[in-house]
């Protein structure tokens, strides 16, 4: 019997937290400035804001960031006065989910250069389009791995809280040939049925397999370039 994504995900994700006691709900990687001259283990105090992108004008947020507990994603309300304890050796994985918005998503080091961090939020309008680096598949297959959860669940939420919104999820790969472009599309096409099963109506998603045509790097010089070429994009056709 063939069980749908979200079951199989539900699954893996038992069976990995019966494993590993939750400790694996996000890597800790090394932050690429640590290999710098100014090597420190040092906390960085960093202050967070979130705008909108159209008027700079702050906006008081939610974030769901994945990073600051080793256990689970934490919510924090952001305001311009929020200043953030990071671990200069740890990546964190930043969803933002408002309003008449566009989903944010992205990854992050704690840089000790960069004291002020604004997110800036891009007003909805049909063609908008952006990337979600935080949903991952299993190794070599089409299968949603359990660390994509938060940003499913934020994707979810951002269609819901976007009544009108339509969206197309798209597939991307790193290698041109024919099966990378039918790969693409399935991985897309499960991210389709996830939602479907947390019921969002099928009729407000469509799915794409662009296959290597968008490589964010065409000629990828480390393993991190080439992973961020395998991606899942989301574009707005309807709002």
């Amino acid at each position: 019997m063939t069980f749908p994504p979200c079951v199989r995900l539900f699954g893996l994700l038992l069976g990995l937290l019966s494993c590993v006691h939750g400790a694996a709900q996000f890597v800790v990687e090394r932050s690429p400035w640590l290999d710098g001259e100014a090597v420190t283990e040092e906390p960085v105090h960093q202050k967070w804001a979130v705008a909108d992108q159209s008027t700079a004008q702050l906006i008081r947020a939610e974030l769901t960031v994945e990073g600051l507990n080793p256990r689970k994603p934490v919510r924090l309300r952001v305001d311009e006065d929020t200043t953030m304890k990071l671990a200069p050796y740890r990546r964190y994985s930043r969803l933002c989910v408002e309003p008449d918005f566009m989903l944010y998503a992205d990854y992050i080091f704690a840089d000790p250069n960069i004291q002020t961090d604004t997110l800036l939020l891009e007003p909805l309008a049909i063609g908008l389009e952006t990337a979600l680096p935080a949903i991952e598949f299993m190794p070599g297959t089409e299968d949603l791995y359990f660390t994509s959860v938060p940003a499913l669940e934020a994707l979810r939420g951002f269609i819901e809280v976007n009544p009108t919104v339509s969206v197309a999820i798209i597939g991307h790969e790193g290698e041109g040939t024919t099966e990378q472009h039918r790969t693409s599309r399935n991985r897309a096409r499960a991210v389709f049925e996830y939602l479907v099963s947390s019921g969002i109506k099928a009729n407000r998603l469509s799915v794409e397999g662009r296959g290597s045509e968008q490589r964010l790097y065409p000629k990828p010089a480390t393993p991190e370039e080439a992973e961020a070429n395998r991606r899942i994009s989301i574009r707005v056709t309807n709002y």
